[in-house]
Order: structure tokens, then sequence, then C-alpha cells
């Protein structure tokens, strides 16, 4: 039994795309957490905002990316 359709190749490259972002999301907020950490003993986000962030920016962007090839394909 499946539970989910197979993904077109446009959609796998777009979710690539959005991982990838992601990932870029997850590491500069990191960055940015530990500098400020280390100048000002606090740190600006919590653990929560980083996940939520780059999790909503990962599956975002692959959305919006997804949404640009349908409408291209409807043209």
């Amino acid at each position: 039994m499946k539970f989910f359709r197979n993904m077109s190749k446009i959609e796998s490259m777009n979710w690539r795309k959005g991982a990838i972002l992601g990932f870029y999301t997850y590491m500069l907020l990191l960055f940015i957490n530990y500098i400020y950490f280390q100048i000002y003993r606090i740190e600006p986000f919590t653990s929560m905002v980083i996940f939520w962030t780059g999790l909503l920016g990962a599956f975002g962007y692959e959305l919006i990316l997804n949404l640009k090839s349908k409408m291209k394909l409807n043209k």
C-alpha cells in the first residue's frame, strides 16, 4: 500500500533546492546565534525558532518552486 505518490523529476529537484536553502538557513542562524552569544552572553534565537525557520524555509521554497513550475507548464 502506498501512502504517497512518486515525485516527478522537477519536484525532486525543487525539494533538493529547498533542502539546501533550509540547511544554509540553519547554518546562518546558528552562526549568528553563536557569535551573538560570544559577544553579549545571551542567545538572540531560541532553538525552536532556529528549527522552525529552517524547516519553513526548506518547505516554503520548495512550494514556491513547485508552484512556479506548474504555472510554467500551464502556459
